[in-house]
Protein backbone atom coordinates (compact mmCIF):
# COMPACT_ATOMS: atom_id res chain seq x y z
CA UNK A 1 0.00 0.00 0.00
CA UNK A 2 1.09 3.43 0.01
CA UNK A 3 0.72 6.33 2.73
CA UNK A 4 2.56 9.84 2.14
CA UNK A 5 2.27 12.49 4.36
CA UNK A 6 3.42 15.98 3.37
CA UNK A 7 4.03 18.82 6.42
CA UNK A 8 4.97 21.98 5.01
CA UNK A 9 4.65 24.34 8.41
CA UNK A 10 1.65 23.78 10.47
CA UNK A 11 0.14 22.20 7.00
CA UNK A 12 -0.78 18.56 6.45
CA UNK A 13 -1.31 17.06 2.94
CA UNK A 14 -1.98 13.01 3.20
CA UNK A 15 -1.83 11.24 -0.11
CA UNK A 16 -3.35 7.64 0.40
CA UNK A 17 -3.07 6.39 3.59
CA UNK A 18 -2.44 2.50 3.18
CA UNK A 19 -4.00 -0.99 3.43
CA UNK A 20 -4.95 -0.52 7.50
CA UNK A 21 -5.14 1.29 10.08
CA UNK A 22 -0.84 1.36 10.81
CA UNK A 23 -1.52 4.77 9.61
CA UNK A 24 -2.66 6.26 12.56
CA UNK A 25 0.22 5.65 14.55
CA UNK A 26 2.38 6.93 11.76
CA UNK A 27 0.48 10.34 12.02
CA UNK A 28 0.07 10.02 15.98
CA UNK A 29 3.64 10.41 15.79
CA UNK A 30 4.70 12.44 12.55
CA UNK A 31 1.43 14.90 14.38
CA UNK A 32 1.74 17.08 17.49
CA UNK A 33 -0.55 15.80 19.93
CA UNK A 34 -2.97 18.29 19.74
CA UNK A 35 -2.81 18.95 16.11
CA UNK A 36 -5.92 16.87 15.12
CA UNK A 37 -6.43 18.60 11.28
CA UNK A 38 -5.00 17.38 8.22
CA UNK A 39 -5.68 20.36 5.85
CA UNK A 40 -6.15 18.14 2.77
CA UNK A 41 -6.44 14.44 1.90
CA UNK A 42 -5.73 13.55 -1.59
CA UNK A 43 -7.03 9.64 -2.71
CA UNK A 44 -5.13 8.20 -6.30
CA UNK A 45 -7.76 5.94 -6.59
CA UNK A 46 -10.22 3.94 -4.91
CA UNK A 47 -8.19 0.39 -3.83
CA UNK A 48 -8.22 -0.48 -0.74
CA UNK A 49 -4.57 -0.72 -0.48
CA UNK A 50 -4.54 3.00 -0.64
CA UNK A 51 -7.84 3.60 0.50
CA UNK A 52 -8.79 1.61 3.66
CA UNK A 53 -6.58 3.71 6.22
CA UNK A 54 -8.50 6.65 5.81
CA UNK A 55 -11.84 5.47 6.66
CA UNK A 56 -10.89 5.82 10.27
CA UNK A 57 -8.32 8.92 9.60
CA UNK A 58 -11.73 10.58 8.35
CA UNK A 59 -13.27 9.56 11.38
CA UNK A 60 -10.67 10.51 13.97
CA UNK A 61 -9.34 13.56 12.35
CA UNK A 62 -10.90 16.93 10.95
CA UNK A 63 -10.25 16.78 7.06
CA UNK A 64 -10.33 20.12 5.67
CA UNK A 65 -10.74 19.48 2.22
CA UNK A 66 -10.99 15.64 0.11
CA UNK A 67 -9.84 15.40 -3.99
CA UNK A 68 -9.87 12.25 -5.58
CA UNK A 69 -9.80 11.30 -8.90
CA UNK A 70 -13.62 10.42 -10.71
CA UNK A 71 -13.14 6.42 -10.28
CA UNK A 72 -15.59 5.19 -8.03
CA UNK A 73 -15.10 1.29 -7.03
CA UNK A 74 -17.90 -0.85 -5.56
CA UNK A 75 -16.10 -2.55 -2.46
CA UNK A 76 -17.74 -2.59 1.24
CA UNK A 77 -14.12 -0.17 1.63
CA UNK A 78 -14.78 2.45 -0.59
CA UNK A 79 -18.56 2.52 0.53
CA UNK A 80 -17.59 2.55 4.08
CA UNK A 81 -15.25 5.71 2.89
CA UNK A 82 -17.87 7.43 1.27
CA UNK A 83 -20.20 6.76 3.81
CA UNK A 84 -17.50 8.42 6.55
CA UNK A 85 -16.82 12.11 4.26
CA UNK A 86 -20.77 12.01 4.06
CA UNK A 87 -21.06 11.91 7.79
CA UNK A 88 -18.20 13.96 8.44
CA UNK A 89 -19.49 16.49 5.63
CA UNK A 90 -16.19 16.88 4.16
CA UNK A 91 -16.05 18.88 1.26
CA UNK A 92 -15.20 16.66 -2.11
CA UNK A 93 -13.44 17.55 -5.24
CA UNK A 94 -12.51 16.00 -8.55
CA UNK A 95 -8.68 15.97 -9.48
CA UNK A 96 -7.75 15.84 -13.27
CA UNK A 97 -4.57 17.09 -15.21
CA UNK A 98 -4.16 20.66 -14.99
CA UNK A 99 -5.18 20.97 -11.35
CA UNK A 100 -2.27 23.28 -9.13
CA UNK A 101 -2.53 23.14 -5.48
CA UNK A 102 -0.05 25.88 -4.29
CA UNK A 103 0.55 26.55 -0.16
CA UNK A 104 3.02 28.99 0.02
CA UNK A 105 6.30 27.90 -1.32
CA UNK A 106 4.73 24.69 -2.17
CA UNK A 107 2.95 23.87 -5.25
CA UNK A 108 1.30 20.72 -6.10
CA UNK A 109 0.55 20.00 -10.08
CA UNK A 110 -1.85 16.84 -11.11
CA UNK A 111 -0.30 15.46 -14.00
CA UNK A 112 -2.80 12.59 -14.56
CA UNK A 113 -5.68 11.47 -15.19
CA UNK A 114 -7.04 13.98 -17.49
CA UNK A 115 -10.90 14.03 -17.41
CA UNK A 116 -13.48 14.74 -14.50
CA UNK A 117 -16.60 13.62 -14.17
CA UNK A 118 -17.87 10.17 -12.11
CA UNK A 119 -16.85 6.44 -13.95
CA UNK A 120 -16.53 2.99 -13.33
CA UNK A 121 -13.30 1.74 -14.71
CA UNK A 122 -11.58 -1.26 -15.56
CA UNK A 123 -8.39 -0.90 -14.36
CA UNK A 124 -7.82 2.19 -11.72
CA UNK A 125 -4.60 2.45 -11.82
CA UNK A 126 -4.82 3.92 -15.18
CA UNK A 127 -6.77 6.66 -13.99
CA UNK A 128 -4.44 6.83 -10.82
CA UNK A 129 -3.62 10.69 -10.09
CA UNK A 130 -0.07 11.19 -10.94
CA UNK A 131 1.41 14.69 -8.73
CA UNK A 132 4.07 16.94 -9.36
CA UNK A 133 5.38 18.92 -6.12
CA UNK A 134 7.71 21.30 -6.13
CA UNK A 135 9.35 23.17 -2.72
CA UNK A 136 11.96 25.89 -4.19
CA UNK A 137 14.38 23.40 -6.04
CA UNK A 138 13.34 20.41 -4.83
CA UNK A 139 10.95 18.31 -7.10
CA UNK A 140 9.35 15.01 -6.34
CA UNK A 141 7.15 12.62 -8.20
CA UNK A 142 4.16 10.61 -6.54
CA UNK A 143 2.98 8.17 -9.09
CA UNK A 144 0.30 6.39 -7.70
CA UNK A 145 0.05 3.21 -9.34
CA UNK A 146 0.44 4.12 -12.59
CA UNK A 147 1.28 1.23 -15.54
CA UNK A 148 3.99 2.25 -18.04
CA UNK A 149 1.33 2.73 -20.94
CA UNK A 150 0.34 6.22 -18.51
CA UNK A 151 3.93 7.18 -17.95
CA UNK A 152 4.27 6.82 -21.76
CA UNK A 153 1.42 9.67 -22.88
CA UNK A 154 3.01 11.60 -20.40
CA UNK A 155 6.78 11.88 -21.59
CA UNK A 156 5.35 12.31 -25.11
CA UNK A 157 3.18 15.02 -23.78
CA UNK A 158 6.29 16.78 -22.76
CA UNK A 159 5.14 17.22 -18.94
CA UNK A 160 7.64 15.29 -16.92
CA UNK A 161 11.27 16.79 -15.92
CA UNK A 162 14.07 15.83 -13.26
CA UNK A 163 13.03 15.40 -9.93
CA UNK A 164 15.46 14.74 -6.42
CA UNK A 165 12.91 12.03 -5.41
CA UNK A 166 10.62 9.58 -7.10
CA UNK A 167 7.79 7.59 -5.52
CA UNK A 168 8.01 4.20 -7.41
CA UNK A 169 4.81 3.36 -9.86
CA UNK A 170 2.73 0.41 -8.24
CA UNK A 171 5.27 -0.66 -5.40
CA UNK A 172 7.84 -1.20 -7.73
CA UNK A 173 5.78 -3.48 -10.52
CA UNK A 174 7.47 -4.55 -13.68
CA UNK A 175 4.53 -3.37 -15.79
CA UNK A 176 6.13 0.30 -14.30
CA UNK A 177 8.60 2.84 -13.92
CA UNK A 178 10.03 2.14 -17.59
CA UNK A 179 13.14 3.14 -19.18
CA UNK A 180 11.72 6.61 -21.31
CA UNK A 181 10.19 7.72 -18.30
CA UNK A 182 12.94 7.20 -15.98
CA UNK A 183 14.95 9.11 -18.15
CA UNK A 184 12.25 12.11 -18.26
CA UNK A 185 12.49 12.36 -14.65
CA UNK A 186 15.73 11.41 -13.79
CA UNK A 187 15.48 10.49 -9.62
CA UNK A 188 18.49 10.85 -7.65
CA UNK A 189 16.38 8.86 -4.84
CA UNK A 190 13.62 6.43 -5.94
CA UNK A 191 11.31 5.25 -2.70
CA UNK A 192 9.58 2.00 -2.91
CA UNK A 193 6.33 1.31 -0.44
CA UNK A 194 5.70 -1.68 -0.11
CA UNK A 195 5.07 -5.10 1.98
CA UNK A 196 5.02 -8.46 2.31
CA UNK A 197 3.30 -9.35 -0.99
CA UNK A 198 2.61 -12.54 -3.40
CA UNK A 199 3.42 -10.21 -6.42
CA UNK A 200 6.81 -9.92 -6.39
CA UNK A 201 6.77 -5.80 -5.22
CA UNK A 202 9.45 -4.69 -6.20
CA UNK A 203 10.74 -6.79 -9.03
CA UNK A 204 13.87 -7.22 -10.30
CA UNK A 205 13.65 -5.97 -13.59
CA UNK A 206 12.48 -2.30 -11.76
CA UNK A 207 15.41 -2.66 -9.04
CA UNK A 208 17.98 -3.20 -12.29
CA UNK A 209 16.56 0.00 -14.12
CA UNK A 210 16.64 2.14 -11.14
CA UNK A 211 20.18 1.62 -10.90
CA UNK A 212 21.13 1.89 -14.39
CA UNK A 213 19.75 5.52 -14.11
CA UNK A 214 21.93 5.70 -10.89
CA UNK A 215 19.19 6.39 -8.76
CA UNK A 216 19.82 5.28 -4.78
CA UNK A 217 16.71 3.63 -3.50
CA UNK A 218 14.80 3.20 -0.26
CA UNK A 219 11.92 0.29 0.58
CA UNK A 220 9.41 0.54 3.40
CA UNK A 221 9.58 -3.32 3.09
CA UNK A 222 12.89 -3.28 4.20
CA UNK A 223 13.31 0.08 6.44
CA UNK A 224 9.66 0.82 7.46
CA UNK A 225 9.16 5.03 7.17
CA UNK A 226 10.85 6.99 5.38
CA UNK A 227 11.01 10.20 5.86
CA UNK A 228 12.76 13.39 3.67
CA UNK A 229 13.65 16.67 4.86
CA UNK A 230 14.17 19.81 2.86
CA UNK A 231 14.16 23.49 3.18
CA UNK A 232 13.70 23.84 -0.44
CA UNK A 233 17.20 23.65 -1.33
CA UNK A 234 19.28 20.76 0.44
CA UNK A 235 17.08 17.74 1.46
CA UNK A 236 17.97 14.68 2.73
CA UNK A 237 16.71 10.88 4.29
CA UNK A 238 16.40 10.83 8.34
Amino acid sequence: GDAILLEHGSYQILVDAGPDNSVLSCLGKALPFWDRKIELVILTHPEADHLTGLIEVVKRYQVGKLMKTKAVNETPEFEALTEAIGKRQIKVEVLTSGDKIKLKQLELKILWPFNKGESFVKNFNQEAAVILGQYGVFGFLLTADITETEEKTMVSLGNLRPVEVLKVGHHGSKFSTSQKFLEAVQPKLAVISAGKNSFGHPTPEVLARLKAIGARVVRTDLTGTIEIVTDGRNWRVK
